[in-house]
């Protein structure tokens, strides 16, 4: 048998914590993410929260290195992993449990933001640049550049639209 998986669209409620190993090094972030249901009522212009699923996620090795170098608190994020019962051992000694989700894959979502995409190239790289990263390399000559190179608007900076307010 294998995990069961789940694919969504959440947002990052901290930024990611990268660790690494104490004998290893090998790499470890844990991510805590938040998937809702909220929509926005036509009939009285306001937001209502339906459900909310609250998880940790964890990546290791480059990825995890990667989305900790890309990733921040209030970013909408697109993710896919297998989920996993984490089990543990509070300092009193009692026995704890709870969901985890093993990240197979996780980028920011472009529907309210931008992002330059880049080949990690095995030294440590990010695969992923923010948009906040990517305008502030912009050269003043680049007939393409949208902004002034160092500003952000709301949705670049993984908020949403200036009526979604931040999760």
């Amino acid at each position: 048998m294998s995990l069961p998986t789940m694919n969504g669209v959440a947002r990052l409620i901290d930024d990611p914590e990268l660790r690494f190993g104490a004998g290893s090094g090998k790499a470890v972030v844990r991510v805590r993410l938040a998937f809702n249901s909220r929509k926005k009522d036509p009939a009285s212009n306001e937001w209502i929260d339906a459900d909310s699923f609250f998880i940790d996620g964890k990546a290791f090795d480059q990825a995890a290195e990667n989305i900790a170098e890309t990733l921040t608190r209030g970013m909408e994020v697109v993710v896919s992993g297998r989920l996993k019962t984490e089990k543990w051992e509070t300092r009193e000694g009692e026995k704890r449990s709870g969901p985890s989700l093993l990240i197979d894959s996780i980028g920011p979502s472009l529907k309210n933001a931008t992002a330059k995409v880049t080949k990690a190239s095995g030294s440590g790289q990010p695969a992923v640049q923010s948009a906040r990263q990517a305008q502030g390399r912009a050269s003043a000559g680049d007939p393409w550049s949208s902004s002034t190179p160092g500003t952000q608007t709301s949705a670049q900076a993984g908020w949403g639209t200036a009526e979604e307010p931040p999760f």
